[in-house]
């Protein structure tokens, strides 16, 4: 008999071939966002998957939310709204319930499990990008309310939120910016929403900034201790998405690869011995990555010991490397961008463009890792 998180998977790959796969129009930029497809999504149970049971969610570990992201986009194929996806599970599960309160955790989390509410979190600026000593956003404390000022860029889910995730510098201690979380509702008086940040791709999620102009969000909506959230929240949010994400790129690459083989069917390249040995190629580095993402996924749910750091770099590279190999062999093939092909050259710009978002972090972080390793050697 299927277990709880297999049911849950099941159904999720089912949703995404009979509700999303097709959709042509999720991917019109001149199109609204599809709200009655979300709306079914928090319906279906996806949206409250991460969110725990006893506030109507699914109550998914991990290993659970990085099979969810590959069913999503290899039976959907469409990164977008996986992409959507993730950032609500994230936010919900990590965020509002990770570091609300009760009172919180009870205003928001059966919202944002049933897919009545979308959140979004604002941390990165303008030309700043998410480094703490580069961020300017300032949260100034009244009797009464704390008074919010700057702006944000690059909100996943940024145009369609009801509530905002901000983090401001709460005060100044011995030189060091401490950084505070707020939940501030869309309607919010001072709230504006701006284009700052906003990508083409990755259709139909949406992306876009805020700007704050003495935002007056009440003390109770401190979000988490005061002047820790860069440590409770940004960081360990930036570990779940880049382990939850090797799911959604798993399930990407595996739809690149059927779409591959659907558009050979039936023509004499398919069974030639070059094009075998390619798309076996392309398979090993898939399947390697397979095992590092629910190897990471192991670590964070606390079954093994262990700093995913590595894994997930390891696991992106290898990722880079079936892009670049199967954007040649693409080239090779002189496959034509005709309709029918329409949903495989698309998930591959998706796939490319989102894969090099991460590149400078990943640079920054191997270094980190390579001065690790030195100082290793050193004690040695």
């Amino acid at each position: 008999m299927p277990s709880a998180a297999e049911r849950q998977i099941d159904a999720i790959a089912t949703f995404a071939r009979e509700q999303i796969a097709g959709r042509r129009a999720l991917y019109d930029e001149t199109a609204e966002f599809p709200h009655a497809l979300w709306q079914a999504m928090g319906d279906a149970g996806i949206l409250g998957l991460g969110v725990p049971r006893e506030y109507g969610g699914g109550g998914a570990d991990y290993r659970t939310l990085i099979l969810a992201g590959e069913a999503l986009v290899q039976g959907g194929r469409n990164l977008g709204l996986a992409i959507a996806w993730l950032s609500h599970t994230l936010i919900s599960r990590l965020i509002i319930y990770g570091q609300g309160n009760k009172a919180q955790r009870q205003q928001f989390l059966p919202a944002l499990a049933a897919g009545r509410l979308t959140p979004s979190v604002a941390i990165s600026e303008p030309d700043a990008g998410a480094h703490p000593k580069r961020l300017t956003s300032r949260a100034e404390r009244g009797d009464t309310h704390w008074r919010l000022s700057g702006e944000k860029a690059w909100l996943t889910n940024g145009p369609i939120a009801g509530l905002y995730v901000v983090l401001a510098i709460s005060d100044v201690i011995a030189g060091r910016k401490q950084f505070s979380a707020f939940l501030v509702p869309r309607e919010t008086a001072g709230l504006t929403q701006t284009q700052a940040g906003a990508v083409d791709f990755l259709r139909p999620a949406r992306h876009g900034g805020l700007r704050l102009d003495n935002c007056a969000v009440p003390l109770e909506n401190l979000l988490g201790p005061e002047g820790t959230a860069f440590e409770t929240i940004s960081k360990p949010l930036r570990e779940a998405e880049d382990a939850v994400a090797l799911g959604t790129a798993l399930g990407g690459r595996a739809a690149q690869l059927e779409l591959l083989v659907q558009a050979l069917e039936g023509t004499q390249i398919a069974l030639a011995p070059e094009p075998l040995e390619t798309l076996g190629a392309l398979y090993a580095l898939q399947e390697a990555t397979r095992t590092i993402a629910f190897e990471v996924a192991e670590q964070l749910d606390g079954r093994k010991q262990g700093d995913p750091t590595a894994l997930i770099l390891a696991a992106r590279r290898l990722s880079r490397d079936f892009q670049n190999d199967f954007a040649a062999f693409l080239q090779a093939l002189n496959l034509p961008e005709s309709a029918e092909n329409a949903e495989l050259f698309r998930l591959t710009r998706d796939m490319v463009k989102s894969g090099g978002l991460a590149s400078n972090v990943d640079r920054a972080k191997q270094g980190k890792l390579a001065k690790s390793m030195i100082m290793k050697v050193g004690r040695t």
